[in-house]
């Protein structure tokens, strides 16, 4: 398995990142770049979209274009109050490990924002390796337990505050699966992911950050702490609050 470290072959996404790009274009970007690849090789190709409520990021039509270049598209989502789009091939409303999808049948499959709540992420990490076919890829983009959100995150979950406090400041509580799913942070460092992931031939993780990427969650007032902290964290090679993992099997 590959150490966990960035590739150069990412690099212009972080940098996009770091100019200030909105994520969803980039980490969609990021998948299409695998499914070009890949499509050069297989055909057209069936992708798995993992947590598919409310659109990729948030955002129906960053969805819909994952679904114009697959040859089926299939969507995860638990939760049966949760609309999802007409252009799914199928949607299995269960959790991924209870999904009744063929082995060695997926191509690309990608979870936003879903990593976090894996309880038992062993089972979820055996049933993504079952499902991909040879050569597939999985990608994940989550929370890096190493940054002071995951803790933050936590803290406000245990005293009862967390819906109360995002309302607040209008961060839309539940957009990023809070409302109803419980966050474990079991599978949100590349040494938990290293350790879990072993069947697979290859794994790569990259971080995210920029200036500000967290100001949603501070009061206004509060923001130049935040930006200070995200400062820092870029001059000593801090990680910033988000993680992605890359995986071939």
């Amino acid at each position: 398995m590959d150490t966990p470290h960035s590739e150069s072959k990412w690099s212009p996404y972080l940098q996009r990142y770091l100019n200030n790009e909105w994520r969803g274009t980039i980490f969609r970007d990021m998948i299409i770049a695998d499914a070009n690849s890949l499509e050069q090789q297989r055909g057209k190709l069936s992708f798995l979209d993992i947590g598919c409520g409310r659109g990729f990021d948030g955002d129906s039509e960053l969805q819909r274009s994952l679904a114009n270049l697959s040859g089926k598209y299939f969507g995860i989502e638990p939760e049966n109050t949760v609309e999802v789009a007409d252009f799914f091939s199928t949607t299995y409303r269960c959790n991924l490990e209870d999904a009744p999808i063929q082995s060695d049948s997926i191509d690309i499959a990608f979870a936003f924002m879903v990593l976090e709540h894996f309880k038992e992420p062993q089972k979820c990490w055996n049933k993504i390796y079952n499902i991909l076919n040879k050569g597939g890829i999985f990608w994940g983009f989550t929370v890096d337990s190493r940054h002071w959100v995951k803790s933050a995150s936590l803290l406000a979950d245990r005293i009862g505050l967390k819906d109360m406090y995002l309302s607040a400041l209008s961060c839309e509580p539940g957009k990023e699966r809070s409302d109803s799913y419980k966050a474990y942070y079991r599978c949100n460092t590349p040494k938990q992911i290293q350790s879990q992931a072993r069947l697979f031939s290859s794994m790569s993780v990259l971080n995210f950050i920029r200036v500000g990427q967290d100001d949603r969650y501070m009061p206004k007032k509060l923001r130049w702490v935040n930006r200070s902290y995200d400062r820092l964290a870029i001059r000593f090679g801090l990680p910033g609050s988000i993680l992605a993992v890359r995986l071939v099997k």
